[in-house]
């Protein structure tokens, strides 16, 4: 299955127009039509020049978007980049934010120590932090020493004892170490049942290196998957399918997400927040 995935990635990557029954050669247009991602500019909406942003959300109680970074830093700010309020959460490399739509609280990954704090939208404090296993029925699959967890999103999911799932992003930068894999985890965190213990559930693989953000766009419930080394976007299903794959504009793209119009924001590592109108 893993292996079916790859191919299609590339073949989508090389614009070639897997369609049955067409004989005919795809035209140019319909090759960029199919990996240019379609968007309309809107631009860089940083105005507090927030340092090495590399996970943003978009908080859909609050309205708003909160972005970490590398330092340690997070803020709030309004869609258009007014800033509502900054902080320091700790002096931790800080990768990725996601929020749970039913509590309102973020939940944000610490790159390398693969943890995940539990953060008030209001005060940042920080309430409570969580470990996520290295192993997997057994076999290690994220290598202490590694690059570490690089995006983090959580799918809401009423049925669900804990409200729902959470999804990280082991960012690996090879395809061939067995023991830390290039790949995206189901994960489950005790955020409602404090008597249970963290656990994987499952993953996938989407054979490309440097998996760098995720983002469950509500409006479509689709998981966005970043690549920053091949600036590209994979659009996965709920079940792991993948659906598009699109040329992603912006530069050292550390952050995605989607607003309640549409719009896509970027947070880009070397610095800025890009936003986008997602022409769909």
């Amino acid at each position: 299955m893993f292996e079916c995935r790859r191919l299609c990635l590339v073949a989508a990557l090389l614009g070639i127009a897997l369609c049955c029954g067409c004989a005919s050669e795809p035209t140019a247009q319909r090759i960029l039509s199919r990996i240019i991602f379609p968007n309309e500019w809107v631009g860089d909406i940083d105005k507090i020049g927030f340092n090495e942003p590399s996970g943003i959300v978009w908080h859909p109680l609050r309205k708003t978007l909160f972005v970490v970074g590398d330092e340690g830093d997070i803020c709030e700010i309004a869609t258009d980049g007014t800033p509502v309020k900054q902080g320091h959460l700790r002096d931790a490399d800080l990768e990725g934010v996601t929020c749970d739509p039913e509590s309102g609280l973020l939940y944000v990954a610490v790159e390398e120590a693969e943890a995940v704090l539990e953060v008030d939208p209001e005060t940042f404090a920080i309430l409570r932090e969580f470990s996520i296993p290295r192993e997997f029925e057994g076999r290690t699959l994220l290598a202490d020493g590694g690059e570490g967890i690089e995006g983090i999103t959580f799918i809401p999911d009423g049925a669900h004892p804990q409200g729902g799932v959470f999804y990280v992003a082991n960012q690996a930068f090879t395809l061939t170490n067995e023991q830390d894999i290039s790949a995206v985890f189901q994960v489950e965190l005790p955020i409602r049942d404090a008597a249970s213990e963290p656990r994987i559930l499952g993953w996938f693989s989407p054979g490309i290196i440097d998996l760098s953000a995720l983002n469950h766009d509500q409006g479509t419930d689709r998981l966005l998957v970043v690549s920053d080394a091949t600036n590209t976007l994979l659009v996965y299903s709920r079940d792991h399918e993948l659906v598009e794959v699109y040329a992603f504009p912006g530069d050292n793209q550390e952050g995605v997400t989607v607003d309640h119009d549409g719009c896509i924001y970027i947070a880009q590592d070397t610095g800025g927040i890009i936003k986008l109108k997602w022409l769909r």
